[in-house]
């Protein structure tokens, strides 16, 4: 009887371990979902290097407010990709920015708490993600 409530306290206490930043990055989406978005041009991109990892920076054109403006924007969750052995950032990085070449129409988001432009990144919906992963932990 001890050995099965230790065992079932030390799942529950991994479902949470596990759940927990799942359930916090499907609020940070869907409160991203309500910013609003806008079509721009990518007109220049480049690897951003920080240390060993690289990020993809995107320059848009884009209208906001009725304002024209020309920045450089990347990921809004800031994730790169990293540096090891047999593995050349810059080349996988910039495989991923060909998908978005020059001249070509890109979606734009603005951070309305710090008018930051952020490229849109289509992503698998975290909540569906979350439900799917809490009622595998409940069937088992």
């Amino acid at each position: 009887m001890i050995l099965e409530i230790a065992g079932l306290s030390l799942f529950i206490a991994v479902a949470l371990f596990l759940l927990t930043p799942m359930f916090r990055a499907a609020a940070r989406q869907r409160a991203r979902n309500a910013w609003p978005r806008m079509q721009g041009v990518v007109t220049a991109h480049y690897v951003r290097m920080r240390e060993t990892t690289g990020f993809p920076e995107y320059r848009i054109r884009y209208e906001h407010e009725g304002v024209t403006h020309e920045t450089y924007c990347g990921s809004v969750e800031n994730v790169g990709h990293t540096r090891y052995d047999n593995y050349d950032v810059a080349r996988a990085v910039s495989a991923l920015m060909a998908k978005r070449a020059i001249g070509s129409t890109a979606e734009v988001m603005i951070d309305p708490s710090t008018s930051k432009p952020y490229i849109v990144e289509r992503k698998f919906p975290m909540t569906l993600l979350t439900v799917v992963a809490t009622l595998i932990f409940i069937a088992f």
